[in-house]
This record gives C-alpha cells, structure tokens and sequence, in this order.
C-alpha cells in the first residue's frame, strides 16, 4: 500500500471517529441525565501510564507531580550494570487540573534539552450501566527543542523548527475488576525533519530531500491486569505507520514500535511504575518519531530495551 494511502487511511479513521464521538456525546449526556448514572472507578490508576497516558486527568485545583527516568540498554552487559551506569534520561514534569475534567501540564527533559507543555479534556466517561460506553479523552503536547543551533544543520535556521507537536485520542474501556485497555489514534509532527543529498547522476537534481515526513500517523494500544486495588500488570504497544521517504540505509532506518511491559504499586496519592521498554525518549513525539530500539536483538543489532521507571506524587 502507498503511503499516501496509508496517510488517507488514518486521516478518514480520525475523521469518522471524531465525527461519532461528537455526534453521540449529545445522546449519551441525555442518557446519563435520565438514569442518573456514575462514571466506572479506577479504570488506571494515574494520568501517566508507561510510555503514554491514560484518559485519566486530575480533578480541579489538584497537583501532580511527575518523574520519568529511563535507564541504558539491558544490552549494555555486566560492565555498565545492565544500563544502571549508561547514559540515561530523565523528565521533571507537573499537571494540574483546572477543571475536573480538564488539566495543563509542562516538563523538562534531559534528552535534547526539551521543554515541553500539554494540554488533556476528558469530555467523556464511561458509565456502570453502559449508557456511555467508553471514556474518550484528548490530549496534546508542544515540545520545544533548547539544543544549539548548530544540531539541526539548516542554513536557513529559524526559531520554529525548535518546535514538535503530538495529539491522540483515547479511547478506553473498563472490562472487569481486573482488566482495562485503552486504544488511541496517535498523530505527531515534526517542524523540521533531517535531509540528505541523493546519490544522483552527474547533471541530475542533488538537492537536499527529506529524509522522514513532518507528518506521522500511528496507533497505540495499552492494558492494564489489577492483582489487587494497589498492584497490577501493564502493557503498551506504540507503532508509528509513517515511513522514511527514503530507502532505509545505516544512518537512517524507519522507526521502531515503542514495547514496554510492567509492574504498578499505587495508592491514593501516589503511583509507582518500573517496566522494561524500547522507548528512551520520554517525550512522546520523540518516541514515536525516532525510537530505534529493537525489543529483541534483530539483524545484529542489540536489542534496545532498558529499564525505566515513573513516580507520580497528587497534592489535593
């Protein structure tokens, strides 16, 4: 399939979901209004979940306070402690809820000197009847890249290509007591993305091409299994369907699906996640954008999984 297709695709999917979030939002407030019913408890237990979020956001004039920290490459051996003495990455961030169902948030990350600010609306819940059937919530994130000018390698340079941007909409369905999963059409954008000169013939165009397009699509999806209210399994799948506009080579290679399984310890005012994962970037349009790294070792390479952790601490 094409990849103007693909790109076609996922712009009608987003459209026509969008479309029947909006036009069933009406009829499912009618609905509620009329059993007088209660939104489902405790579907996640955080607003941050692995490599992602959740529909979850803070209730009004609450404070969140976040650490993300990713460790090296399990690979990395013995001698750097499994990834424990590797390069790492980090984010200090903060959310907080102006509405019950609306928050802001802003970070920094150590990665790329990225300073990031996000916006989440939870304009719907799911209900114990069913009268609604899912929580949907949107979330959107601008990221601003502080690395020297000389990073990007543009002679004509402007302050906006600093700039990347990631929206999604998720979509997420309580089962049971113990099981939770969430979906989400995913779409990150990139102001200014790398570019290589071609091998071309002698006399042909030798201009400077794109290498990735600004535009990504992609698709996430992540459950969560309760042991008990405090203790639960997650998993997370992030795949990226948009491809490099060149062939792949060893400098440049398409991204790789973010995979990353874990363990949560929660309580009323604090989570505490530590997982395996192939993603390092935190930021999520980095991730999805330029993530590498195999979950296993695959044509020669090592597998890029490490060890990573997230603590969240609500101040009511």
């Amino acid at each position: 399939m094409k990849k103007k297709s693909i790109k076609a695709i996922m712009l009608n999917c987003m459209a026509i979901m969008l479309l029947v979030i909006i036009t069933n939002s009406f009829s499912f407030g009618q609905d509620v209004a009329a059993k007088d019913d209660k939104p489902v408890s405790n579907t996640f237990n955080s607003g941050i979940f692995l490599e992602n979020q959740t529909y979850m956001t803070n209730g009004a004039n609450v404070l969140e306070c976040v650490i993300n920290h990713r460790f090296g490459a399990l690979s990395d051996g013995s001698k750097l402690a499994w990834g424990l003495y590797s390069p790492s990455n980090i984010r200090l961030g903060v959310d907080y809820g102006i509405l019950k169902n609306l928050q802001i948030g802003i970070g920094a990350t150590k990665d790329n000197l990225l300073f990031d600010g996000d916006l989440k609306w939870n304009f719907l819940k799911q209900t114990n009847s069913g009268s609604v059937p899912v929580s949907v919530t949107y979330y959107g994130d601008v990221a601003f890249n502080g690395s020297a000018t000389s990073v990007f390698a543009d002679p004509a340079f402007k302050g906006v290509y600093r700039f990347s941007y990631f929206n999604e909409i998720l979509v997420s369905y309580k089962f049971c007591k113990f099981f939770n999963l969430q979906v989400a059409p995913t779409y990150a954008h990139y102001n200014l993305v790398e570019t290589s000169n071609p091998q071309v013939p002698v006399g042909g165009d030798s201009t400077a091409k794109p290498v990735r397009p600004n535009d990504n699509f992609g698709f996430s999806a992540l459950g969560k299994l309760n042991i008990d209210d405090t203790h639960a399994f997650m998993f997370e799948y992030d795949a990226n369907f948009s491809k490099l506009k060149i062939p792949e080579n060893d400098v440049y290679k398409n991204p790789q699906p973010v995979i990353a399984l874990g363990f949560e310890i929660a309580t009323a005012a604090h989570s505490f996640q530590i997982f395996v994962s192939t993603g390092s970037s935190i930021v999520y349009q980095q991730n999805m954008v330029y993530n590498q790294n195999y979950f296993t070792k695959k044509d020669g390479i090592k597998s890029g999984l490490g060890i990573g952790f997230n603590i969240t601490r609500v101040f009511f």
